[in-house]
């Protein structure tokens, strides 16, 4: 293996290799504009089943739970022999029980052959020293320098050059090499390539990577350093001398410049042998065809997903097409409108039994408007046209502060809100806006956790603030949405970890609604106590969720907040966008996110495709980002967040001193120390729509499609004139399921 091996042959086909490498990984935002990591969303051009092999293959990674975790789920019921029988005929196996049995016979699958890294084979040559952890660390140290955001007190001189360019110069004076006894590192970074693409060539052509495994061998060496490697992934221009280059491609030849080094620094016999026979003992094309053990795995989750999906499907189905139980009763005195939270789902019901003559309504505008305004240029193409004030959010104002929103567009954004809500007639005398933020103060990562914060600042307060500007609410009649003179909107905010509501802002109303107030702080606190109640009932609630109540200390919140501050998402498994009428009274158990939807008033279906493009796909990256953190939380999961140390202000955290960036759920917000709180499922949506709509929008957005017709997302269709639910098929059909 020399310089000289002529590997590459078409230069071409392996940029393109490259560049598939770097798409197939997700973006992670900033700790202050983050709503979730979806680590999978790179690979949504993959069917399910096929990033299982992809994975894999490339970093021993898996997309299922281990073999004993699903036995324990059929032990205890919650997973029923019909279920594996549905999910084997589903995978076109034999769904008799002897052939289950013979399934479940045995823990896990034979290792997989894994696409080898010169520093793992390194490892196995030399295991005295930690050369995969020293390499991550050195990466680690430089990026945090580089994407630094003011927590540095002595910045790195080279952040204002690109990536790649910065650490020529870093690792030219970097001592840590010669600290683990490696020498010629400075004049083996001299010899570097500048460009790196050229940079990338070099070391593929020197380690004599086949063709065939380019792309694979550049994913692997990305996914070990993933999380750095996802926060480079943020397509946002860093500088103005970049040329059109991506920080990820940067990265990339950033890793695997130490490839090269540690093969030339470390070079001896016994190496040289180790890594010739780990590539001739790859197989000669990478496989995508399933193994036998890795079926079972995906039966296995199929099976769990169904037995979840087959009540919910049932419970929506026995509410068919009721009526709105307000209609004909007159004005209502309050209207609640709650946004996305799967949690609140619990609140809400709970208010509608408390206080019947409350009419509640789902928004997932504040959820779904920080989505929209993140900074990733794919979602913005996917809802500008549907929510052309989307960009004017996004380039409001910093963290904490009011959008700048131009006179001239504060119109458009009122009647856009107004709309998305479903709320453009029948006004209530009050009109609650809850949203709902992080509990800040107990980790890092609280941001993470709620979407309510970063919507460009366009929270509850500021949406209540613009509903309740009189000269606003003369030029929304011109609109068509006439607001009486006596409604006043409010805003609070829902505290997941103690079922609080609590109001903002009603100094205005004090007077002229003083009654309304009074009556709602008296249901608001009732409906916390029995959703409160609930909790504490669920067989399966986490030992860190609510407590019961003592009179000596009624809330201790701050010890109360430290365990569930993180906990605004678990356990979701479902969107439904429908009238309320069809979720009314079906305990949901604070799993599904909600958003109120008539189609028959969504004249040109824009609200539709705004549902479809924003909160559902929102949904869908907050379940996976809490998918992974089960599955893999050793790759994506967010480790131990008492040993959270922030990086670079507010860049995302590490784990104690070192290592790579740590983006998922921290291990206390998804176990107990016993159980799993959340379970690991793909989100099933439910939209009360015409089929040939949800197919148009299918056919204008790729990133919505991909992710339903390759088994990301569950789409069904509540079919409110015929009746029934339709499950949308990767095929494009669609199959009556009730």
């Amino acid at each position: 293996m020399t310089d000289e091996a002529p590997v590459i042959r078409d230069r071409q086909a392996w940029r393109v290799a490259v560049r598939e490498a770097c798409d197939r990984l997700a973006p992670a935002w900033p700790l202050d504009a983050s709503l979730a990591v979806n680590p999978y969303f790179g690979l949504r051009h993959l069917d399910f089943e096929e990033a299982v092999l992809t994975l894999m293959r490339v970093a021993g990674s898996t997309l299922t739970m281990p073999r004993r975790y699903y036995r324990e789920q059929i032990e205890s019921g919650r997973i029923t022999r019909g279920d594996v029988a549905e999910a084997l005929a589903a995978h076109g196996l034999p769904s008799d029980e002897q052939y289950a049995a013979r399934l479940l016979a045995h823990d896990g699958a034979p290792p997989v052959q894994r696409i080898p890294l010169v520093l793992h084979v390194l490892g196995r040559v030399d295991p005295s020293r930690p050369w995969a952890a020293f390499c991550v660390e050195t990466i680690s140290r430089f990026a945090a320098a580089y994407f630094d955001t003011g927590q540095a007190v002595w910045p790195l001189p080279w952040r204002d050059e690109p990536l790649y360019d910065a650490w020529l110069q870093f690792a030219r004076l970097d001592a840590s090499p010669w600290a683990m006894g490696l020498k010629g590192v400075a004049d083996m970074v001299a010899g570097l390539p500048r460009q790196p693409l050229e940079s990338i060539a070099c070391v593929l052509k020197a380690l004599a990577v086949p063709d065939a495994y380019v792309a694979d061998y550049c994913h692997a060496a990305l996914l070990d350093i993933g999380g750095w490697a996802t926060r480079a992934q943020d397509t946002r221009p860093r500088h103005k001398v970049a040329r059109g280059r991506a920080d990820i491609e940067d990265l990339l030849a950033i890793r695997l410049a130490w490839e090269l080094i540690l093969f030339r620094a470390t070079q001896g016999p016994r190496l040289g042998v180790a890594w010739q026979t780990a590539l001739q003992s790859l197989p000669p094309t990478p496989s995508a065809h399933m193994t036998p053990d890795v079926q079972v795995d995906s039966v296995l989750q199929t099976a769990l997903e169904l037995g979840y999906r087959r009540r919910l499907v049932a419970d929506l189905a026995a509410c068919g097409e009721r009526p709105d139980r307000h209609v004909g009763r007159g004005r209502v005195a309050v209207q609640a409108v709650f946004c996305m939270n799967n949690r609140l789902e619990v609140f809400r019901r709970a208010l509608e039994a408390v206080a019947p003559e409350i009419r509640t309504l789902g928004f997932s505008g504040f959820c779904g408007l920080a989505f929209a305004g993140a900074p990733f240029d794919p979602f913005m193409g996917v809802v500008r046209h549907v929510m052309p004030f989307a960009q004017v959010l996004r380039q409001g104002a910093a963290r904490g502060q009011a959008p700048a929103i131009a006179d001239g567009d504060r119109c458009a954004v009122a009647s856009a809100m107004l709309r998305f809500m479903s709320l453009t007639d029948g006004f209530a005398r009050l009109v609650l806006l809850v949203d709902h933020g992080p509990l800040l103060g107990h980790t890092p990562q609280g941001v993470g956790s709620s979407g309510g914060e970063w919507a460009g600042g366009m929270d509850a307060r500021t949406v209540a603030a613009l509903l309740n500007d009189r000269a606003l609410r003369a030029r929304l009649v011109q609109e068509g949405i006439a607001i009486p003179a006596d409604t006043g909107f409010v805003a609070a905010r829902y505290h997941s970890a103690r079922d609080e509501v609590v109001l903002f802002d009603t100094a205005p109303w004090e007077t002229t609604h003083a009654q309304d107030l009074e009556g709602l702080r008296a249901v608001l606190e009732e409906a916390g106590a029995h959703a409160r109640e609930e909790r504490i009932r669920a067989p399966a609630a986490p030992a860190f969720g609510v407590q019961p109540e003592s009179d000596a200390a009624r809330w201790r919140p701050q010890e109360r907040l430290r365990g569930a501050c993180e906990l605004e998402f678990v356990g979701n498994a479902a969107f439904i966008a429908a009238p309320r009428a069809r979720t009314e009274g079906v305990a949901l158990d604070g799993r599904a996110f909600l958003q109120d939807y008539e189609w028959r008033r969504d004249a040109d279906f824009e609200i539709l495709r705004y549902i479809m493009t924003v909160p559902m796909m929102a949904a869908h990256w907050m379940n996976m980002g809490y998918y992974a953190s089960v599955v893999d939380h050793k790759r994506f999961g967010g480790a131990n967040k008492t040993l959270h140390n922030r990086v670079g202000g507010c860049i995302g955290v590490l784990e104690g001193a070192g290592g790579d960036l740590r983006n998922g759920l921290p291990i206390q917000s998804l176990f107990d120390g016993r159980h799993w709180a959340h379970e690991p499922m793909r989100l099933n949506a439910f939209v009360e729509a015409p089929r040939a709509r949800m197919d148009e929008v299918l056919a204008c957005h790729e990133i919505v499609r991909s992710v339903v017709e390759h088994g990301w997302l569950f789409l069904f269709q509540m079919d409110s004139e015929a009746g029934g639910l339709f499950l949308r098929a990767r095929d494009g059909r669609w199959e009556q399921v009730s």
